[in-house]
C-alpha cells in the first residue's frame, strides 16, 4: 500500500475522502453529544476509530511482525509516540463547540489553524517534514483563507 500512496491521485482521492470524514465526523458526535455527553461522544468516536485502524495495523505489517519494534522504540523521538493525545484534544473540542457554532465555522476555523500550524511547521521543517519556505504566495493564500473563515464567521 505505501507504493500505492506515492500515487499522487490516489492521495488527492485519500484525502478528499478524509476531509469529508472530519466534515461529517464532528456534527455527528455533536449531535451524539447532545443526546448523552461530549466526553462519551468523544470517547465513542476513538473506541469506534480504533477497529478500522487495528484492521489496516493488521493488514499493513502483516500482525505487527514488519515492524522492527526495538528499533523504532530506539529511532523514534519520544513526541512521535504522543499524536493521538492531539487528536483526542481536537475531537473532544469539535464535540463540544460544533453544535453551538455550526459546522462551517467550526470546521472553517480548525481548517484555518492547521494550515496556519502547518505552514510554520513547513516553514522550520519541524517533526522531520520537508522544510518550505513561507514565500509571498503562501502567505497570500494563508491570508485569503483567514479572511474567507472571518466573512464566514461573521455573516
Amino acid at each position: 500500500m505505501t507504493d500505492a500512496l506515492d500515487n499522487v491521485g490516489l492521495g488527492v482521492v485519500l484525502l478528499i475522502i478524509g476531509g469529508f470524514c472530519t466534515g461529517i465526523q464532528g456534527p455527528m458526535n455533536g449531535r451524539l453529544a447532545i443526546s448523552t455527553a461530549g466526553s462519551f461522544s468523544a470517547f465513542l468516536s476513538f473506541a469506534l476509530g480504533f477497529w478500522p485502524l487495528l484492521i489496516y495495523f493488521l493488514a499493513d505489517t502483516k500482525g505487527g511482525k514488519t515492524v522492527d519494534w526495538p528499533t523504532a522504540a530506539k529511532n523514534a523521538p519520544g513526541y512521535a509516540w504522543l499524536g493521538g493525545i492531539f487528536g483526542g484534544i481536537f475531537v473532544l473540542i469539535l464535540t463540544l463547540v460544533i453544535h453551538r457554532r455550526g459546522a462551517a465555522i467550526t470546521n472553517g476555523i480548525i481548517v484555518v489553524t492547521q494550515l496556519i500550524v502547518s505552514v510554520i511547521i513547513d516553514q522550520y521543517g519541524a517533526f522531520d517534514t520537508t522544510q518550505r519556505d513561507c514565500t509571498g504566495l503562501r502567505g497570500g493564500g494563508l491570508a485569503c483563507m483567514i479572511v474567507g473563515i472571518a466573512l464566514v464567521t461573521l455573516f
